[in-house]
């Protein structure tokens, strides 16, 4: 893996005084069914099975490969039973292929390949996820609109997930999700500053789905959904991101979530 990020490269999350977000973990699949996978570790990590028993630690800058075979891994050919978690100690980042990740990661085998999910604090995850979705260059206000928009979409898979063992992907089928390697701090600045909002109608969050053009948009989702060139436009106009978010789904409100007992 490449050299591991630094603590400084995302300043951690800064909630309004009067709302705090509520600790919500999405699952990721950040690997999906290939044949081996490398792990390794910014700090001490370790690798334990469901219960929460140790089976295995792993030194900074320690790589180790996974396969499976059945229902057990294999980690550098041993046989550990069944689905494993990876974790790091506090302020350490987990590198699973090529990527660095926040949270924690499950191994799962499945026959003859492995999946690797990322559980990660939802905001987090978002401010990945809009680092990829736009540049970081693009308009103040159109980054949030996509922060909401990425937020509401995550919200209603994590309520229909798309598998048994994670919520959704990290490529263009879902949401692109690249860990911390697309943290920026215009990503980080549109998702605090809206911290919790998503897009609410009738009580519930909107499945707020968006592609990159109009034209896509009106093929691939029928019309309803934000086109983010368009909301680059917007932005440049003067519009603010709820604005935006009105133009693209209209009828709906900006709300913020709130877990009740």
């Amino acid at each position: 893996p490449a050299t591991p990020p630094t603590a400084a490269a995302a300043p951690p999350m800064a909630a309004p005084v009067d709302y705090t977000p509520p600790p919500l973990e999405i699952r990721v699949g950040i690997q999906r069914d290939v044949p081996s996978v490398a792990i390794a570790v910014s700090s001490q990590g370790y690798l334990q099975n469901r219960q929460g028993q140790g089976l295995m630690s792993l030194n900074a800058g320690q790589s180790l490969n996974v396969t499976a075979q059945g229902n057990s891994l294999l980690i550098n050919g041993r046989s550990v039973p069944s689905v494993v978690w990876f974790t790091a100690d506090a302020n350490g980042y987990l590198a699973v292929g090529d990527r660095w990740y926040r949270g924690r990661v499950l191994l799962v085998p499945r026959g003859d390949k492995v999946l690797a999910v990322n559980y990660v604090n939802l905001e987090h995850y978002l401010t990945s996820v809009v680092g990829s979705e736009m540049h970081s260059t693009a308009p103040t206000e159109a980054l949030k609109a996509q922060a909401i928009a990425a937020r509401s979409y995550a919200l209603v898979h994590m309520v229909r997930p798309a598998s048994q063992w994670f919520d959704l992907g990290d490529t263009q089928r879902w949401q692109v999700y690249k860990g911390i390697g697309s943290e920026q701090g215009p990503s980080h600045n549109a998702v605090t500053s809206t911290l919790g909002q998503v897009l609410s109608h009738n009580g519930g969050v909107v499945e707020s789905l968006y592609a990159s053009t109009d034209e896509i948009v009106a093929r691939v989702h029928k019309g309803k959904g934000m086109s983010q060139y368009g909301a680059y436009d917007l932005a440049r106009q003067g519009y603010n991101y709820q604005q935006i978010l009105s133009r693209y789904y209209p009828g709906v409100e900006v709300a913020r979530v709130v877990l009740k007992n």
